[in-house]
């Protein structure tokens, strides 16, 4: 099924006051993701499913680059890092993207109120960190950069975690390149 028929019949089922049960779940793959920016739930079921059907493009040019961080990185779980990167190991982008939304608009049925988020687009980046093999946080976001709470970052001492980076651009929701991937990072969280 794919990511917009998915949206379809979860809305529907909500509409009819069906309950929603496996809708959320239906959006995207493993627990959700933290939002940042611009980023929705529409985009972490548009990536995730390029991911899942092994649609990503690995080795091109246009591949997203993390910058200031290194493979084989050992960083302290003192302070959760902000990590850093842009769009390609050639094209620098700007700190906050280049996406833009009004996530709030006048509901036009009932008053003013909130709306669903406007469509994105521009770049969206979606940053795992896996640990141990699962997926230990997530985050999709339309800024150049991202950070991990913590708590979370500090449940990692002494462990490997493994950054996993994809970006994809988007023209009202829809991939119009990409996704891309980046060469996955490994960095040891230190007591």
């Amino acid at each position: 099924m794919s990511v917009k028929s998915r949206l379809f019949v979860c809305g529907a089922v909500t509409v009819l006051g069906l309950g929603t049960t496996g809708c959320h779940e239906a959006m995207g793959v493993g627990p959700e993701p933290a939002f940042e920016g611009c980023a929705t739930d529409e985009n972490w079921a548009t990536i995730d499913d390029y991911i899942t059907s092994a649609r990503v493009q690995t080795g091109s040019v246009s591949a997203p680059a993390f910058t200031g961080l290194q493979n084989g990185m050992s960083l302290p779980s003192s302070a959760a890092p902000t990590f850093k990167f842009q769009p390609s190991a050639t094209l620098a982008g700007t700190p906050n993207g280049d996406a833009t939304c009004p996530q709030f608009q006048p509901a036009r049925r009932a008053g003013i109120g909130v709306a669903h988020l406007a469509a994105v687009s521009g770049q969206v980046y979606d940053l795992h960190f896996d640990v141990g093999g699962a997926q230990g946080y997530r985050v999709l976001t339309t800024r150049q950069s991202a950070s991990v709470p913590l708590t979370t970052w500090q449940s990692w001492k002494g462990k490997s975690v493994t950054l996993t980076l994809y970006t994809a651009r988007l023209l009202n929701n829809d991939v119009k390149e990409g996704p891309f991937q980046a060469p996955a990072l490994s960095v040891t969280v230190t007591p």
